[in-house]
């Protein structure tokens, strides 16, 4: 399973996830192929969006806006 979710991405490893591959897209930006099955990817992002993490990144999205 494939993300381009730099969050997600580190939450998958964090939980000791094998990432198979990775592709450079933009300056600063990728794409993460992990070791997955599609119903664990399932819980997993379910499991992220209540994680101390989601919570992070929703409040550096908000500050970054503040700057455009």
């Amino acid at each position: 399973m494939k993300t381009t979710d730099i969050w997600f991405a580190a939450y998958l490893k964090y939980n000791d996830y094998n990432l198979l591959d990775y592709e450079v897209i933009g300056r600063g930006k990728g794409k993460y192929t992990f070791e997955i099955s599609k119903e664990d990817w399932k819980d997993m992002k379910l499991a992220f969006l209540q994680s101390e993490s989601s919570k992070i990144k929703q409040v550096m999205e908000e500050l970054k806006d503040l700057l455009f």
